[in-house]
């Protein structure tokens, strides 16, 4: 079977964020079963030496089209540039890796195959946490109108828990199916050796993922320190949060440290003690599903879908957001009582099966079968 995979796609082993790195984990994934032909399409604003690159099991192919107006052209240059790859491949399935401009476009260009679309955030939710009034006003006029669009007619939409299923109900046009996150194998063969009062955050340093109630909340456990992980994309939120943990009661404690790559963060996961999310909104978190595969237990806010993801009392706590006094609470326990430890670590490991990178392609395959079918 040919399959077009559409999304984001820079470089093996250093994804840009969770979207990408599930996507790279899902064609690994897919590649794995040996009897699909995949080619993998991506968008870049100007052509390289790379156009084409092959890898083990797929084909890496770079479009040219622009990255700027998209929305105000309805991204009638993506739409082109699809247009043709998908003319020339004639794939049996075409895939999209969000509910957003890539399933925009392969459901407005793929003329002669199904497409099938991933939805991995829900806009209506994320405008409101943009640091911009322009940001906000450009997710609503178009993101929005994508989202809708991509929800309605979708032929299937793939969700990593059921979360967008209850948030869209009847919008939905096609018919939805459980696949989950595909996580690498590489995080299930980590032997843990966590430091005492080790907490690791792992994502943008941006407002929407209340990094500094992370922070208040480390600032009152005193055993604790803290590993801040992830891209700075809102450089004044970012500075705010450096200038914290240059106070006196956490120098020495928390570290911002930028972004890691795959390598990198494997090591984060082996020697923490607790992973933490203190978003305002999720809908499936990538780095819970990681931490959850390592081994490390969670405690994350109440949002979204994480509540399908982390067993309350099991494999980590929830906490309302913006409660920096149960935050610390949680946190402390976790790290304080070795036994509680120990058994959200040793339930986290089983429940993380279903995210294996094959388990998840195998079921997305089906998908494939069932559309071409």
């Amino acid at each position: 079977m040919r399959v077009a995979l559409v999304g984001p796609y820079t470089s093996p082993g250093r994804p840009k964020g969770g979207v990408e790195s599930s996507f790279q984990n899902l064609i690994g994934g897919l590649a794995s079963f040996g009897d699909l032909e995949l080619n993998v399409l991506t968008f870049a604003p100007a052509l390289t030496d790379e156009q084409e690159v092959e890898h083990d099991g797929f084909r890496v192919r770079r479009l040219a089209a622009p990255k700027r107006l998209n929305n105000l052209t309805l991204h009638r240059g993506p739409r082109r540039a699809l247009g043709h790859a998908l003319e020339e491949l004639r794939p049996e399935v075409v895939h999209a890796q969000d509910a957003l401009g890539h399933g925009y476009v392969c459901l407005k260009a793929a003329s002669h195959a199904p497409v099938v679309v991933s939805v991995h955030g829900i806009t209506r939710e994320t405008r409101n946490l943009l640091p911009s009034r322009r940001g906000r006003l450009q997710a609503t006029l178009a993101g929005v109108a994508l989202e809708r669009y991509c929800v309605r007619h979708a032929e299937y939409l793939l969700q990593p828990t059921r979360y967008p299923q209850e948030y869209f109900g009847r919008e939905i046009g096609g018919r939805v199916v459980d696949v989950g996150n595909p996580v690498a194998d590489e995080l299930f063969e980590i032997a843990p050796a966590p430091e005492q009062g080790r907490v690791l955050y792992a994502g943008a340093i941006i407002r929407g993922k209340r990094v500094l109630d992370l922070v208040e909340a480390v600032a009152r456990i005193p055993d604790a320190s803290l590993r801040l992980v992830g891209r700075t994309p809102e450089p004044a939120y970012a500075a705010a949060v450096a200038e914290r943990i240059r106070r006196p009661d956490l120098i020495g404690r928390a570290a911002l440290l930028g972004r890691f790559d795959a390598e990198e963060m494997r090591e984060e996961f082996r020697r923490a003690a607790v992973l933490v999310l203190p978003s305002a909104q999720e809908t499936s978190p990538m780095v819970i599903a990681e931490a959850m595969a390592s081994g490390v237990p969670v405690v994350a806010t109440r949002v979204g879908g994480v509540p399908h993801l982390v067993e309350e009392g099991r494999t980590g706590f929830l906490v309302e957001v913006g409660d920096i006094g149960a935050l610390a609470q949680r946190v402390a326990e976790l790290i304080g009582e070795e036994s509680t430890r120990r058994s959200f670590a040793a339930a986290a490991r089983p429940r993380a099966e279903q995210f294996r990178a094959r388990a998840v392609a195998a079921r997305v395959r089906k998908v494939y079968e069932e559309a071409v079918g």
